[in-house]
């Protein structure tokens, strides 16, 4: 079994553009609608370890029933069931961070926002039945980090070509990260550093996809690991809701820049504001007289 599956990392270990080819090399049409069909079930262990290894190179498909309805929902129903064995778990691991850490080579931009969702679910699995050990959670951070500062793609989804959705699926591997007891202060911080870099894009982009709360959401569950104190999450706010490099948020009605600056950050606090007003945890109720002051500045 180990074996075999080290030989599937050879397999794996091949350019993103090369991933469409290889998937349909390994997978017919039929083959994948009667894994969808018959709900991801696979009998025998060693195929089901196999067959989820397989899957990755179909990340990148065209096709977003592929991607999403089957890559996706198989390896989630897999690694949530507890379906995989650890070995099977780690050669996913290695090979989404190797397809983050890499230079986008998919034209279409779809292998790596969906290598971030997959992720998302095998980074869950640590923190449950810990595998990594401390310098490969480390490589995660850096790596989960470096991708999001660096999205330049904010396609969400389309009716024919589906979710792409790359800052909402990283959102999603900083929400495991961040509920992992491992992780540190520290790596916590780097995490908020780069929700930061995309709560308002550097480029100018309105987010209508609900990027917004799912980084929200990531945020949320950084202060309830209760690492930063009130002054520090209440800066950390101030600093996000900074209407720079405008002088104030009465500046940006006149630029595109500016307007998405503002819809971008107004919609990021909201979700905040909203998520913690129904909450009874303390961390987060302490949160509202910050967040309601920087709602009435940015109006």
């Amino acid at each position: 079994m180990k074996r075999r599956l080290i030989a599937l990392i050879v397999l794996l270990a091949i350019s993103s553009a090369l991933q469409a080819s290889q998937c349909s090399g390994n997978f017919s049409d039929a083959a994948l609608q009667t894994l969808k069909n018959e709900n991801f079930v696979i009998e025998a262990t060693e195929d089901r370890n196999k067959t989820a290894v397989k899957l990755l190179l179909c990340l990148g498909s065209p096709d977003p029933k592929v991607r999403d309805g089957i890559v996706y929902e198989a390896t989630s129903e897999w690694l949530r069931g507890n379906l995989l064995d650890q070995v099977t778990i780690k050669t996913m691991f290695d090979f989404l961070i190797n397809t983050l850490e890499q230079t986008n080579q998919d034209p279409l931009n779809f292998t790596q926002p969906f290598a971030a969702l997959v992720l998302s679910e095998v980074l869950r699995v640590d923190r449950i039945k810990p595998y990594l050990t401390e310098n490969e959670l480390q490589k995660a951070i850096k790596v989960t980090t470096s991708y999001m500062v660096n999205i330049v793609d904010y396609r969400g989804f389309d009716d024919l070509q589906g979710w792409r959705h790359a800052v909402a699926h990283t959102a999603d591997v900083i929400l495991q990260l961040s509920l992992n007891n491992k992780v540190s202060k520290v790596q916590l911080g780097q995490l908020l550093d780069a929700l930061k870099s995309q709560v308002s894009p550097q480029q100018p982009h309105f987010y209508v996809f609900g990027e917004p709360k799912r980084l929200a959401m990531a945020f949320i569950y950084i202060v309830l690991r209760g690492e930063h104190t009130e002054q520090e999450v209440a800066s950390y706010l101030e600093s996000v809701a900074s209407p720079a490099p405008f002088n104030d948020w009465q500046s940006v009605y006149s630029d595109k820049e500016g307007l998405a600056k503002l819809h971008n950050t107004r919609n990021f606090i909201y979700s905040i504001f909203a998520i913690s007003a129904r909450s009874e945890n303390s961390a987060l109720k302490s949160m509202q007289p910050k967040l309601a002051e920087l709602i009435k500045k940015i109006g």
